[in-house]
């Protein structure tokens, strides 16, 4: 009965102290920023259905994430960059001068569907080591896109 008893009690406060620390650690972990964007209708390079989703940052760059892929997202998806196959997108950073820079990371996706507005998050580095982190909300651009 003891020994039960002892047992019971180590595992509570184990219980508390795993409670505790998981409660300090995500209070110190900032927000990520949550960016206006927006998604529109694109086509992939073999002329399939894709869309874009495009990210204006305060300095005048803009992130740009192009899925090859038809705009029919039902569940959360991850996508990783660069895309070694040629068949997932791309995602790069455009300075306001016109230049572009390929990012490599994952953007992921709660959900796509034309006509609500599209939810995610995106952790992408340049090659020098520049880091873009942050949520994003787009809404639907209204342009009309015509593939093959």
């Amino acid at each position: 009965m003891l020994k039960s008893r002892t047992l019971f009690f180590i595992a509570m406060g184990l219980l508390i102290l795993g409670i505790a620390f998981f409660t300090f650690s995500a209070r110190n972990q900032e927000p990520a920023q949550i960016f206006a964007a927006t998604v529109s209708r694109d086509c992939a390079p073999w002329d399939g259905s894709a869309f874009r989703v495009t990210v204006p940052l305060s300095d005048g760059t803009v992130i740009d994430i192009a899925i090859w892929q038809a705009p029919d997202i039902n569940f959360s998806k991850t996508f990783s960059f660069p895309d070694d196959t040629g068949q997932v997108g791309n995602a790069s950073l455009r300075s306001a001068s016109g230049e572009y820079e390929q990012l490599s990371g994952t953007v992921f996706f709660q959900r796509v569907d034309e006509g609500s507005p599209v939810e995610g998050r995106f952790e992408l580095v340049t090659e020098t080591g520049q880091r873009f982190e942050g949520q994003f909300e787009a809404e639907w651009d209204n342009q009309i896109i015509m593939c093959g």
